[in-house]
């Protein structure tokens, strides 16, 4: 007798998968993700969760926002979300509809560090005193400045 562990799992029913895999799924969002300029502009950051029904055609029905981050960066993921197209699915006349949840991450590059900048200083002689032959004490009226300007 077979034990359950080493019975083979029966798939009844064929999921439609996106054609490439996970990663080719990644893949096509990268590739036509168009960053929102107003979102550009305040530097906003996040991921946006979209959850859909994907039909035995392949085709997305009903994509929803279940966790937004700005209204343009929301538009721009359900706008990806309509554009993908799975395989259909092959299921001996059995139609059905598969839910789906895929996570669309809106990140900017890092801001470049200002470049051109000058650094000036000028050199101040110390006060020499000539007090009992000691060593001049640090004040705050000698010594150096420094200028940073960008």
């Amino acid at each position: 007798m077979m034990t359950e562990d080493k019975k083979k799992k029966k798939k009844f029913l064929e999921k439609p998968q996106y054609p490439g895999g996970a990663k080719a799924l990644r893949e096509f969002v990268k590739a036509h993700l168009q960053y929102p300029q107003d979102a550009m502009e305040q530097r906003i950051e996040g991921v946006v969760t979209i959850a859909y029904q994907v039909n035995d055609d392949g085709i997305v029905e009903n994509p929803t926002i279940v966790k937004g981050l700005c209204p343009s960066c929301n538009e721009e993921a359900l706008r990806l979300v309509n554009m993908l197209r799975y395989d259909k699915a092959r299921n001996r006349g059995i139609r059905l509809k598969v839910n789906c949840k895929l996570n669309i991450n809106f990140h900017l590059a890092p801001a470049p560090a200002p470049t051109g900048g000058t650094i000036s200083y000028t050199l101040q002689p110390a006060k020499k005193t000539v007090k009992d032959k000691k060593p001049p004490k640090p004040s705050g009226s000698g010594g150096y400045n420094y200028t940073i300007s960008w």
